[in-house]
């Protein structure tokens, strides 16, 4: 086993690859109570890394799977003396954390020299690792970063699985209706008005229809794509989804999205719908006049429109009223675009006048900010 600084420090860092926020005052309170406790036993060992470093329980999935690459197999040989030989060893760590080194014990002093130096080296060397989650899609577009790409694309599973845990929690939040006084006083007469029993009224959301809008030109080809893949991995919280592509005009791509992975969906709707229109460069106005010309009639009450893009419209008429028609027509209209807050407005950008026909509009530069974003919908 490699020294349990060096190892709880990459364990700690493969919980911060995957989405799990640890302070380093957490850390610093993981390494305290490691010196506090009896770890020889695993089931100690574990809780105690559980209670100091995770605060949300959507995660403990995560942290299990990667507590058992990090730990678990430690503790499956059963070798007791040698892990209490390591515990013994450890105590040596709390002079990292303030406590004063003994001026006598050479060979602790010298061990300390050895760990401080194994922090450094680890630190660095982590410090250079990417945050795929807050990595900017016009980044990894514009500097051609397949493998950055690549490595976003892995984390599509996991957060869809996450974004899951806190759909339904705040499903069953929804679900958590008014007290019906008339019903709760009168089952409570025979107590004389005690309110011993408390009953109250159900609220039955229906799942909404999700229309998704997505601006499949170069600036937004990745946006758009993992916008797609994460409705569909959320596609049962949804009564139905339908997904729209566009250039210069926009044509349904429900069907290749259900069919094709989400890793092949670039080449098969660019090849496959008839989204370039009459100049191939992007027109929004355009492409709502003609998103609203075939399907309208089919928009109601209950579908929710998502526009993926950055309303970048290339000096085009923006066609805002066919907005305005659509929002008239539907529940919400959300846009999430992934142009910098700071950005919208200037030049071609058309996204403040259309944001006058929006529900809500979203920043939606990273991962992280795009989840937030559907999360959101309702």
């Amino acid at each position: 086993m490699s020294d349990i600084t060096v190892k709880i420090s990459l364990f700690v860092n493969d919980l911060r690859y995957t989405g799990v926020s640890v302070s380093p005052s957490e850390l610093e309170d993981c390494f305290k109570s490691l010196q506090l406790i009896d770890w020889t036993n695993e089931q100690v060992f574990y809780s105690t890394l559980l209670c100091t470093l995770l605060k949300e329980y959507t995660f403990v999935d995560d942290f299990d799977q990667i507590y058992k690459k990090h730990f678990h197999f430690i503790f499956s040989d059963n070798d007791l003396q040698s892990i209490e030989a390591k515990h013994k060893k450890s105590l040596a760590l709390g002079n990292s954390f303030g406590n004063k080194k003994s001026p006598n014990n050479r060979k602790v002093e010298s061990h300390d020299k050895r760990e401080n130096e194994k922090e450094r080296i680890t630190s660095k060397l982590l410090s250079k690792r990417k945050d795929y989650f807050e990595l900017d899609f016009y980044t990894a577009t514009y500097q051609s970063a397949l493998h950055d790409i690549n490595q976003m694309e892995n984390l599509i599973p996991l957060l869809a699985k996450r974004m899951a845990s806190k759909m339904v929690l705040k499903k069953r939040l929804n679900q958590l209706g008014t007290i019906d006084y008339r019903q709760t006083l009168r089952k409570n007469m025979n107590t004389g008005g005690i309110l011993l029993d408390l009953y109250t009224k159900k609220k039955n959301r229906e799942r909404p229809v999700i229309f998704a809008l997505c601006d499949v030109s170069w600036s937004c080809l990745h946006f758009s794509y993992f916008s797609l893949s994460i409705v569909y991995l959320l596609e049962k919280f949804f009564r139905e989804v339908r997904s729209f592509a566009f250039i210069g005009e926009t044509d349904e791509i429900t069907s290749i999205v259900k069919t094709a992975s989400y890793d092949k969906l670039r080449g098969k709707v660019l090849s496959e719908a008839n989204v370039s229109g009459a100049s191939s460069y992007t027109n929004y106005g355009e492409s709502l006049a003609t998103f609203y010309d075939k399907y309208g009639s089919q928009l109601n009450h209950k579908t929710n429109v998502l526009i993926f893009g950055d309303a970048r419209n290339n000096w085009y008429e923006t066609n805002s009223k066919v907005l305005e028609e659509i929002k008239k027509r539907v529940r919400r209209v959300y846009w999430l675009n992934p142009d910098p807050k700071d950005e919208w407005g200037s030049g071609d950008s058309d996204i403040l006048i259309y944001s006058r026909y929006c529900s809500d509009v979203f920043e939606c530069c990273t991962l992280n900010q795009l989840t937030d974003a559907i999360l959101k919908i309702r």
